[in-house]
């Protein structure tokens, strides 16, 4: 028998109409993944209330044994455990009985694992060119996507290379290419004059396909770390969501622009790049970090560059940092919503933490801090004060 048929069999037993033929054959299945409870004696037939009251005894009873640690169930097991939750569920839902060796933490006793893990984020982008085409580079091939007479764009391992060779560089200025990466996202780009662009999740960069005249110009949204090719006679500028200019002549350093975040900073790995905002100049150092907030203008402090630079070195890292904060770093990463329930005012946290890893595993690991339980619900997370 099939499991859709078991499974139809359960509902129609639960509706009354089960033929003792019907009920022999569920006996005979569960019998099969090693479910002996006496659910099915004649004396109990009609008794749902109790039946299901049996099935939710044993099942808690299993849960209850686990210890927190990993540990290895054999596949019966797994089976008679579905099969059960089927039972007391009675909806109809089809889950599928994993016949290899599956590990279950200590976690699953929550009851709010999903039941298809949300992987962490990866290389996506979509390159929209100036005559309007999108090319989704996740999906596209390595070597040549878009030429656009002297230019040539490609992909090249899990980036991007935009060149041009030839004379006509006027006319190639006037060409703007975006490339925009969606939650869960990340990619880098090598930008005509040899300049790299790390992207992180949700951001954009708007570019040229040269750069001539005195300036290179850039304009960004969301995170980006830049090493900026070296050329005295042609300074780069960033122009951030368009509230403050960067400007650079040759350097390393990371910007945090997002929408829906109140601060733009700026951090200065190697190098000097001059902040502009409004009518004020800000002239960092390596190690300096430019925070400017609307309310306050801009004001340079001292930056944890580990901190700074964790995203790209494929981490999360908090340093006492609100979970509202913390929260929305994940919701970008691993393209999830996020709701909040209860006071998360004074709810921080120190750590870091791989983001290459599911995400049921870093929310496990946030929750040995003892300050919030989470709990998912497809790609919605719910954060709950403790």
């Amino acid at each position: 028998m099939t499991e859709e048929q078991y499974l139809s069999l359960c509902e129609k037993y639960f509706k009354g109409i089960c033929t003792p033929e019907e009920i022999a054959l569920i006996k005979n299945y569960q019998h099969e993944f090693g479910i002996d409870d006496p659910l099915w004696d004649t004396n109990m037939m009609g008794d749902k209330a109790r039946i299901k009251g049996l099935l939710q005894a044993r099942l808690q009873n299993s849960l209850s044994e686990q210890k927190p640690k990993i540990i290895t169930f054999k596949p019966w097991r797994i089976a008679a455990i579905a099969a059960s939750l089927l039972l007391f569920t009675c909806t109809g839902l089809y889950l599928v009985l994993k016949r290899n060796t599956l590990q279950i933490s200590y976690t699953a006793k929550h009851n709010n694992i999903p039941s298809a893990e949300i992987q962490p984020g990866s290389n996506k982008a979509v390159l929209t060119l100036s005559t309007g085409q999108s090319i989704v580079l996740d999906n596209a091939k390595n070597g040549l996507l878009s030429k656009q007479g002297d230019v040539a764009i490609s992909k090249s391992g899990d980036g991007l290379v935009v060149k041009n060779s030839g004379a006509n560089q006027l006319a190639a200025q006037a060409a703007l290419n975006t490339i925009t990466i969606p939650r869960g996202g990340k990619y880098d780009i090598v930008l005509p004059d040899g300049t790299r662009v790390w992207l992180n999740s949700s951001s954009s960069l708007t570019f040229p396909t040269a750069f001539i005249g005195s300036e290179r110009k850039v304009t960004l949204t969301g995170e980006a770390y830049f090493e900026v090719a070296k050329n005295k006679a042609m300074p780069f500028r960033v122009n951030v969501n368009n509230k403050q200019v960067v400007e650079v002549l040759g350097t390393h350093f990371n910007i945090s622009a997002y929408t829906d975040e109140q601060e733009i900073t700026t951090t200065l790995l190697e190098g000097s790049v001059k902040v502009n905002y409004k009518n004020t100049t800000s002239l960092l150092k390596p190690g300096q970090m430019a925070v400017n907030n609307p309310a306050g203008g801009i004001t340079v402090q001292d930056a944890n560059i580990d901190e700074v630079m964790a995203w790209k070195n494929g981490l999360f890292q908090f340093n006492n940092e609100n979970i509202t904060t913390v929260m929305k770093k994940v919701s970008r990463w691993y393209d999830v919503d996020v709701d909040f329930k209860g006071d998360m005012t004074s709810v921080n946290f120190d750590g870091n933490y791989s983001r290459s890893k599911t995400l049921t595993n870093l929310l496990k690991n946030i929750e040995l801090m003892d300050k919030v339980h989470f709990v998912v619900e497809g790609r919605r997370v719910i954060v709950i004060g403790k």
